[in-house]
């Protein structure tokens, strides 16, 4: 058998140039936004857009690809991904934009689909957990580094989108010239609301507030650094350094978790993104040397907790649970990723740039109160009956079967 790692290969090139181009878009379109004269809301509201765009492709691309095929979905979504790279910088109604963001929101959520269903499909179940580790590290290195670009550029022509949209056509060479079989389309399947709430109660209100968290935190950075007075070169680096923190910090805190009850985690993580996010409201306008760390604090904190939620909510769930579970968990993430940016941007326009990470504290410390009442409702699980962490992305509902859902299932010995 050829070695797992290189017959993936091709796929997860795919998926790198797309996470590239992701994170570019991440921080150019709030930048070109407010040089449009944007509202700060009407950002959040083109952000939100996306969320949504990413809820009604998880919903719907299963049948797509059913109907012509993995390479055929994959060729469709990119291109039209790429195109919609471009309108941006034709287009400059609000309006347009939220439609556009929409668009590329299920464009994204269907080629991560597509992507993460043929690597699981290509991978041995013994080898699933390593890969998806390589598959994760390669995505968040792509959205560390890409928008670094960005301060090398000028922003106020079509050269940065075209960026963007070079990046998602490169995106098709190794995945439609790859000899891989496409895989069989597996069922869509979720939980209900109650039954998530009945089995895993802080799994489900966690995910539910790392959306309402991360999507503005990300997808407003931008927004905050102008607003506090940094240069464009500083500004580009915000994104990168809060992916960065949960890059180096994810696993290790995820693998802490697997001792003890993970609900203490949770409260705790939630506790340092609120008091992190206290202080940077509190220094108003910090100075770089002291805003990178805070950042880089508060994007592992803050972007490690979802994958820590679904192994928690792992811990209550029977084997034949866990594809829909976590497929249900990506959906509340996404529900929140929809709400909070709209929110997050009222509360800037309100208060100005540092309201951001007012509302951040806001959100993170009920959750963390909330965990810590949890607490004390329901015994701990074993150690010896937890799951394993998985580094899980929030990036399709295929992600519980790429490793996950047999990583999840096999209990510590």
């Amino acid at each position: 058998m050829l070695n797992p790692y290189l017959t993936v290969t091709t796929i997860i090139a795919g998926v790198v140039l797309l996470q590239a181009a992701s994170g570019l878009l991440l921080v150019l379109l709030p930048l070109r936004m407010s040089a449009e004269q944007f509202s700060v809301q009407m950002i959040g509201w083109v952000a939100a857009a996306h969320g949504a765009g990413f809820l009604l492709g998880c919903a719907v691309i299963g049948r797509f690809i059913a109907a012509v095929g993995h390479v055929r979905a994959f060729a469709a979504l990119a291109a039209t991904l790429a195109v919609v790279a471009l309108a941006f910088a034709a287009f400059r109604a609000p309006e347009a934009w939220i439609g556009l963001r929409l668009v590329g929101g299920a464009c994204f959520a269907g080629l991560f689909t597509v992507a993460e269903s043929w690597i699981a499909d290509r991978t041995p179940p013994s080898l699933r957990g390593r890969v998806l580790g390589f598959y994760t590290v390669c995505s968040k290195a792509a959205l560390v580094v890409a928008p670094l670009f960005l301060g090398a550029m000028a922003l106020d022509g079509a050269w940065a989108f075209m960026l963007v949209s070079a990046l998602c056509s490169l995106s098709l060479l190794p995945v439609t010239t790859t000899r891989s079989a496409s895989p069989g389309v597996s069922a869509f399947s979720t939980l209900g609301v109650r039954e998530l709430y009945r089995l895993a109660p802080v799994g489900l209100v966690g995910c539910l507030t790392v959306g309402l968290i991360n999507a503005p935190v990300l997808s407003l950075a931008s927004v905050y650094g102008e607003g506090i007075g940094l240069d464009l070169g500083h500004i580009v680096w915000l994104f990168p350094v809060l992916q960065l923190g949960s890059l180096v910090l994810q696993w290790p805190l995820g693998r802490w978790s697997d001792r003890g009850d993970r609900r203490r985690m949770i409260a705790a993580l939630n506790g340092i993104v609120a008091v992190v996010a206290v202080l940077l409201w509190g220094l108003g306008t910090p100075s770089v040397l002291v805003l990178m760390p805070l950042l880089f604090l508060l994007g592992g904190a803050a972007l490690s907790i979802y994958a820590i939620c679904v192994a928690h909510a792992g811990d209550h769930a029977q084997p034949a649970q866990m594809v829909p579970l976590v497929s249900s968990l990506l959906m509340v993430w996404g529900v929140g990723a929809v709400i909070g940016p709209a929110l997050a941007a009222a509360v800037m326009q309100w208060l100005g740039a540092e309201g951001l990470f007012l509302y951040v504290a806001a959100v993170a410390a009920p959750f963390a109160v909330f965990v810590r009442w949890r607490i004390t409702r329901r015994a701990a699980v074993p150690d010896d009956a937890h799951v394993h962490f998985v580094n899980l992305p929030a990036t399709s509902p295929v992600a519980a079967e790429l490793g996950a859902a047999e990583a999840l299932a096999e209990r510590k010995d």
